[in-house]
């Protein structure tokens, strides 16, 4: 039996060596941190504060918000509940920034026959649970999300020094977040209201109160008909609170905590958040979903 040579012994070893070591350093990519996620790192929406609205290129379904927004949440499911919103049509449609509706006339100046509604812009961070800080960018020094809801927040540090103790915190409009309309008077949201698809987020934050998020079905709202006003306005078929609709017919969707580390993790694999905590951009971000068990992100 002939021996092998020593030298041959140890440069395998060394080849062995060398690729169990690269193995150990290499990284999973966003997807597969995501798919090794468990059950536990997903949450159900909860359907008293989901709304669907039908639109003609399929259902967007809503997240409420109402730790951000009560009076305005309120509002917008006692319309959908009254059937205000069946029929009306998007009225002012602007690409790369927001499709607009709530018009019973469809003009842009009409609304419901309920009071105004006082502004609701900004709320104190320390009063909202769940926040989830995940760096800073080149506009606000704290940007996160609530559930799956992004904000942006003011210094914790800053409490100390201001006279009422309170630190601002405010959903960003990034593309698929919902806001109330209002005329020049910030008190004056009524039922006309507006959904993102574009970022607009010097222009509208802290102005505008945010109330809730497109977790599904952001496609839909591509295809709303552009213009100010359309030649063919897209109408809402039907508004709808989830919890009145029947179990058996409700999407089966579940969102990724945004709380758990996890979400940070994909963030990172994704490029969205570096080492040093600097957000690339808080818009380009999707929380990703499960739907009926198939992850979406």
């Amino acid at each position: 039996m002939r021996l092998r040579p020593y030298f041959g012994i140890l440069a395998a070893l060394a080849m062995s060596s060398g690729a169990l070591a690269d193995d150990e350093v290499k990284q999973p990519t966003s997807r597969e941190i995501i798919e090794a996620t468990s059950p536990n790192d997903w949450r159900p929406l909860d359907p008293e504060n989901t709304l669907y609205l039908d639109l003609p290129a399929g259902k967007i379904v809503i997240e409420l918000r109402p730790d951000f927004a009560p009076k305005h949440v309120q509002r917008i499911k006692e319309l959908t509940r009254e059937k205000f919103y069946d029929g009306i049509v998007f009225h002012r449609v602007i690409e790369g920034f927001m499709a607009q509706g709530g018009d019973p006339t469809g003009t842009g100046t009409g609304s419901s026959e309920k009071p105004n509604l006082e502004a609701e812009f900004t709320r104190d961070a320390g009063e909202v649970e769940g926040l989830n800080v995940i760096g800073r960018d080149r506009i606000a020094p704290r940007i996160g999300y609530v559930d799956g809801m992004p904000v942006a927040a003011q210094p914790e540090a800053l409490r100390t020094f201001i006279k009422d103790s309170r630190v601002d915190l405010w959903p960003v409009h990034c593309p698929g977040v919902m806001s109330m309309a209002r005329a020049t008077d910030p008190n004056s949201a009524n039922s006309q209201f507006f959904l993102m698809i574009g970022d607009s987020r010097l222009n509208l934050d802290k102005r505008y109160t945010g109330w809730g998020w497109i977790v599904d079905g952001f496609e839909a709202s591509r295809r709303i008909v552009r213009g100010e006003p359309p030649v063919r306005p897209t109408p809402i078929i039907r508004a709808r609170i989830a919890a009145d609709v029947p179990e058996s017919e409700r999407d089966n969707i579940k969102v990724l905590k945004t709380g758990n580390p996890v979400f940070l993790q994909y963030l990172k694999a994704a490029g969205q958040v570096n080492d040093t905590g600097l957000v690339k951009d808080i818009c380009e971000i999707r929380v990703p979903i499960k739907k009926d068990g198939k992850i979406e992100l």
